[in-house]
Formats: C-alpha cells, structure tokens, sequence
C-alpha cells in the first residue's frame, strides 16, 4: 500500500492524513464508519463483509462469522436477490420486516445492486423512514405491493368508487400460529408468510390487490362488483385456503386466519377510515376465536349467516317440494259485476320454525339457488292438477281461466332435463285450455328468437300470454301485440302510487289506453282499500286483484268462497 510520506499541516493529525488520500483505504473507512447498514454478497448468498451499522440493524454480534450466515435466514428477502442491476446502477428499495407483528415497527428498507460479473452483491440496509416511501412499491419477501403502494391504489379506488357511486372494501387479514409455533424461528416465519402469500394469491381474483402490510398480517382490495354474501364468500375461501398444512423444516404447521373487513361507503368515507374500521372489524374477529372474519357492522354477519341458513333450508325444501311447498289462490274480478273471471295461482313456503314465506323472499333466494325452473315447473303441475280435479268434479271454479307466473328462465329450451316448456305442459294437455303464463313485461323486449318460437308453440297449444308487473320501466307495447300477449297487469307499486300523484294517475291512464287499443285486457293487482278500488276502477281497467275483494286462498276455503260468491250474485 502506497501511502503519502509528505508531512501533515500543522496541528494535524498525521494518520488520518496519510490514510485518507489512499481511495482504497477511504473506501473502507466509508464502508465500516456509514450509519446505513452496508453488506457484500458472495455468490452462493453468504455474508462477505458487512459493516457495524448493518450487524446492528439485523442483531449481529460483533464476532458472530459472516461467511456461516445465509442471507436468506438472516433478511425476508426472497427473490428480491435476483432483482440486481448492473454495477454501478443503484436497484429499487424493498421493504422487509425483522420483528414480530406485535412488537414495535421492525419495518426496513434494502436494495440490491451488482458490483461485478461473478455475483458479488452489495446489500444496503435502512430504517424505513430515511428513504422516501415514493420509491418503495413492492414487499421483498413475497413480491406483493408495499404499504405505500397498497394505499396508493386504495386512495384511487376509492376516488373511482366516489366518481362512480359504486362500493368497494379493504379486508385486513391477520395470520394465527399455534402456540406451539409462535416461537418459530425468524427465517422460518418468513418461509411461512411465503406460502401463506401464495394461496392468498391463489384464491382472489386477478383484479384484487393483496399487498403485505407486515409480519403476518396482508391488506386485500376488492372492488366491484360487491355485495356483503359476496364479501363474506371471499372470507370464507380464504379462510379455508389454510386448511392444508403448511410444510415447516421436515414438520408440518396448521394455521388460521382473522379476517377484518370494512366497506366504502357503509362503513367509511376515507382512506384513513375505512383502514381504521378494518382494523376494528379485525379486532371483532380476534374475539370469535381463530379462524373467524367480521364485518365492521356487527350486524352484517349475523344477517347474512341467517340468508346462509335460509338458502340452505330452501335447498332441501327442494329436494321435496310436496312436503314444502303449497299453493294459494287469488280470485281477479271482473270490475263492473264483480264476478270471479279468473285465478291465480301463487306459491307459499311452509319454512321449519319460521312460519310461511312469501313470494318477496322467497323468488329472490330461488333466483340465488338457480332453482327458478324446478319451483315454475313444479307450480305449473300442481296448478293443473287442481284445475283437472276440480273440472273432473264438474265445478264450475275448473273453467276460470288460470294463471300461473313464470320467470325468463323457465322459457329457455336448454333447460336441466333437456325438456322445453311445451313439451313438459303436453303431458297436462286435457287442463291447458284457459291456462295463462303470467312473464314479466320486462321480458318481451328484446327477447331471442328460440324464446319468440317456444311462446308460438305454447300459444298453439291453446295457452294465452300475460304480460306482468308494469310499472314505470320501459316496455314496448307494439312487442307485447307482436308476440300475441292477451293480457297486462299493473304492478301493486303503481296502484300504490296512484293514491300518491297525480303524474302517477295519468300515467297509469295513458298506459291502460294503449293497451285496451292493442286489444290487451287490463288487470290491476295489489288492490288493498276501498280508495284504491275506487281510483282503478275510474282508470277503465278491466278486472281488480287483491286482499281488499279477497285474498290468497287455500283450495278448500276457495271452494267455499267460490260457491258463497255465486250465492250472492
């Protein structure tokens, strides 16, 4: 080593002098004496050099060998190696965590930048607050998005969510090790959060955004499309991504999950609020025990566990519907003489320990199951088996026209046994003279072409078309007469309007008008008072249904209220 033999300026200090006008001997005085932590990394991803700075932010003892030491047991840094650059060229910083999730921040930042050819790497190390989080967009040890990035894309989620007036929700979730395992060591915690990553990643969707937020613990962006069972299903699946033991150095590890979620705009209007309300709904789910997930509303989960319930309920009243099921029958009623001058027959659940449901939630859950067919199908016979019985008996209640509803599906030709609509009714031909199917006024806009030629075929088979439930959405009257409808239906929302406005009124006169030139008769449904009667009656519609002239009725009380009925006319 050449060093400079000239002598030092007075009152100087002659070592430091001679030393420091060597590059090589500067170097490493500025590697040992830099307050960031430095290290160099052989090829085979051991320890070379590090400085006091380093061996200090990752708890090495001053005479603990470097060349023993993995790096990969030493920093959570996965395949941030990998991410080297050419020599002299400064890499990108990653974020790693050296601490349990319940001590204080043990959050860092490192880069990795190549210094030759031979894979010789340097390793710098800081606490996170001396580099600007502007430049950190990924987790070293999983690759997933920062904290920062995380909140990045949560803020213009949330100001798409706001521009668009959709919803969107943040789940925080929390990894539980068994007692047993929580004194696992470092390296292998962090092989831990490795695998627990990628099933997380395994199981949302391409559009979610996971990021680490720290040791054991990930934030998950969901956007729309949403609804809370569609929040709790993704819980759900995440909570059971864990089952599976993990592999753990020859052994195996069972894990769970707490879960928070929290949801723009029921929860919170912020970024800072709706992560704070993440964190009380994660606290909620540390209560219920390993394993579990909650809503920031405490009510949510208990009503959608009771949805859950009801559907699973339903799916067995299926399995059987006899036993489950039965119908009621309405009477619609001629407005000038008030003569029955039809029925329709309408579907009643008998669920265990909750009484009848009624078609408002009972359709809705049916629609959810995908069972719509099987329930149409299943009305569609016992109503023509109680019309054939009572045509059988020589009562003259089976020569009333009678109305069944059904929904778009029931009408599709692909349906689960491969039999279309009419081919199932010709085994009730004899009843199916005066059966009207009641589709919803929506539907014969725009309907296909195999549906225009199955409603052919039904009308040939002696079936008349009703077009049900106008109210204010858009409906093409020239469709409804095109496609050979006979009948239309006012929904029990625009009888319940009229009373209301006068826009209303004359709307709903207008649109009975149209439909009495089409040659479409009118019925209005929903009639619950004396005042509604009178205000429909004065509108020119046909016929009037509901509980004010009589309600839904059983087959036996029908018969007697049919037979009271034509006593008194």
């Amino acid at each position: 080593m050449a060093i400079n033999q000239s002598g030092p300026p007075s009152g100087g200090r002659p070592s430091m002098l001679r030393v420091g006008h060597h590059p090589a001997a500067l170097a490493s005085l500025a590697f040992e004496g830099a307050r960031l932590g430095l290290a160099t990394l052989g090829a085979d991803d051991r320890l070379l050099t590090a400085n006091a700075a380093f061996r200090d932010l990752v708890g090495l003892s001053p005479e603990q060998p470097l060349h023993e030491i993995e790096i990969a047991k030493l920093l959570p840094i996965g395949s941030a190696l990998s991410c080297t650059v050419s020599p002299s060229v400064q890499a990108g910083w990653h974020e790693v965590y050296l601490r349990d999730a319940e001590a204080e921040s043990g959050e860092l930042l490192f880069s990795v930048t190549a210094l030759d050819d031979d894979g010789i790497r340097l390793l710098t190390l800081v606490p996170r607050g001396v580099v600007s989080g502007g430049g950190v967009s990924r987790d070293a040890l999983t690759g997933l998005g920062s904290p920062a990035l995380f909140r990045d894309r949560l803020e213009h989620a949330l100001a798409r969510a706001k521009r668009h007036e959709y919803s969107l929700a943040m789940m925080v979730v929390e990894l539980n090790l068994p007692p047993r395992r929580v004194g696992l060591v470092r390296w292998q915690r962090w092989q831990l959060m490795e695998q627990v990553t990628r099933r997380l990643v395994r199981v949302l969707r391409e559009e979610d955004s996971l990021a680490r937020l720290g040791e054991g613990s990930w934030g998950v962006l969901i956007e729309q499309p949403l609804t809370a069972q569609a929040l709790h299903a993704v819980a759900l699946r995440l909570e059971e991504a864990m089952d599976a033991p993990f592999k753990q150095g020859g052994g195996s590890t069972l894990v769970t999950l707490s879960i928070g979620i929290a949801r723009y705009p029921e929860d919170a209007e912020d970024v800072d609020e709706l992560m704070a309300s993440a964190g009380v709904a994660l606290k909620t789910s540390r209560r219920l025990g390993p394993g579990s997930h909650a809503f920031r509303d405490l009510q949510l989960r208990k009503e959608i566990e009771a949805h859950e319930a009801l559907l699973e309920q339903l799916q067995e009243a299926l399995l059987s519907p006899g036993a489950h099921f039965h119908l009621v029958f309405q009477p619609q009623c001629d407005v000038e003489t008030g003569r029955w001058v039809g029925l329709e027959a309408l579907v009643r659940w008998s669920r265990p320990g909750h009484g009848v449901i009624y078609p408002d939630e009972l359709l809705p859950a049916i629609q959810e199951l995908g069972a719509q067919v099987r329930l149409d199908r299943w009305v569609l016979s016992q109503a023509l088996e109680a019309r054939a019985g009572w045509q059988k008996s020589g009562l003259a209640l089976g020569a009333l026209p009678l109305s069944v509803n059904l929904s778009l599906e029931t009408l599709d030709q692909n349906v689960f046994d491969g039999c279309p609509l009419d081919q199932f009714l010709k085994r009730y031909s004899p009843a199916l003279e005066g059966l009207c199917l009641e589709v919803p006024a929506s539907a014969f806009s725009g309907l296909a072409e195999e549906h225009r030629h199955l409603l052919k075929r039904l009308q040939r088979q002696g079936l008349t078309l009703v077009a049900d439930g106008l109210e204010s959405g858009p409906v093409s009257l020239v469709a409804l007469a095109a496609l050979g409808v006979r009948g239309a239906k006012l929904a029990p929302a625009i009888v319940a309007e009229m009373e209301q406005s006068r826009l209303v009124r004359q709307g709903a006169r207008g649109l009975i008008a149209g439909l009495h030139e089409l040659g479409l008769a009118t019925i209005a449904v929903g009639v619950e008072s004396e005042s509604q009667y009178d205000r429909v009656c004065r509108l020119g519609v046909a016929g009037v249904q509901g509980n004010y002239l009589c309600p839904p009725l059983g087959a036996d009380e029908l018969l007697a209220r049919w037979e009271g009925s034509q006593s008194q006319v």
